[in-house]
């Protein structure tokens, strides 16, 4: 029984990991910059793809990719901004919303029409293999994308905490009209985190692709997990979407040992739907947590 449930808990950790990095670039970019960012998804989607071709195309490994997902989001995320967001940020927040609706149904359609709705799976020599740590069993597949997420989510956390540019990204969500005052290039640094928070969302894809099957349509699960660790974590916290992507992993592999896996997706959604119920402030009031 204890070995059953450290393996439960093991298998929820990783998995948690690669929640957790599906959601912090939502949250940064929602708790930062104010942008409901529903087409987040769809880039997880993309990225998902991404590793699929280059490994189907040129045998690359999904670690690999995991990397070069990162560049290429980013670059994408920050045309995204320069040519959509600039043009609605200023607006009600929702027309941004629709803009950012009608992005994801875009993205969706594009991709239904490139990879049709069939199911892939990245299958790679590592995939179907584990290892045995004091009676625990690891998956190798979903230690490595665990590891993987993790180390991208300190590389952010540093990224923020330590550098110039991640001190004026927080300055600039904590009090924009500040950050102006004393020279900091709004415009600039909100295209840069944009494009971080789609990277982020890129990664992940590939790391939730080595994982789980896919297809264009499964953008729909990813946002309301995305959308579960946000409202759970807050917002513009890494360390607190960390936690929040951990409990989310742990609850559904904890649920989906005991109960069909039909019940993992009600267990959550009714707990998204006591999450919001408690937290009677919803998502604005996540806004005020400091980063």
């Amino acid at each position: 029984m204890l070995i059953q449930i450290g393996s439960i808990l093991a298998d929820g950790i990783m998995i948690g990991l690669i929640y957790a990095i599906a959601g912090v670039g939502l949250s940064l970019v929602l708790g930062i910059m104010g942008v409901v960012n529903v087409a987040h998804s769809a880039f997880i989607m993309l990225g998902s793809f991404f590793a699929f071709e280059l490994f189907r195309r040129f045998g690359l490994d999904p670690i690999v990719s995991f990397f070069l997902a990162f560049p290429v989001f980013l670059g994408a995320g920050v045309v995204v901004y320069r040519l959509l967001i600039t043009r609605v940020e200023k607006a009600a927040q929702t027309q941004g919303l629709v803009a950012m609706f009608g992005l994801m149904v875009l993205l969706e359609s594009l991709g239904t029409i490139a990879w049709t709705t069939d199911t892939r799976v990245i299958t790679v020599g590592y995939t179907n293999t584990s290892m045995v740590v004091g009676g625990v069993v690891l998956v190798n597949v979903k230690l490595i994308a665990g590891a993987l997420a993790l180390l991208l989510i300190g590389a952010f956390w540093a990224f923020l905490r330590f550098t110039l540019m991640g001190r004026a990204i927080r300055a600039m969500g904590q009090n924009r009209s500040a950050a102006m005052s004393v020279g900091v290039n709004v415009r600039q640094l909100s295209a840069v985190m944009f494009g971080l928070g789609i990277a982020c969302a890129g990664s992940a894809g590939v790391a939730l692709g080595m994982v789980f099957p896919f297809s264009p349509n499964t953008q729909i699960l990813w946002l309301a997990w995305a959308f579960l660790v946000v409202i759970l974590g807050g917002l513009g916290n890494v360390a607190n979407t960390l936690a929040a992507g951990l409990v989310v992993g742990l609850i559904q592999t904890a649920v989906a040992a005991f109960l069909p896996f039909d019940y993992v997706y009600l267990v959550l959604y009714v707990l998204l739907a006591v999450i919001l119920v408690v937290r009677r402030e919803g998502l604005s009031g996540a806004t005020r947590r400091a980063i």
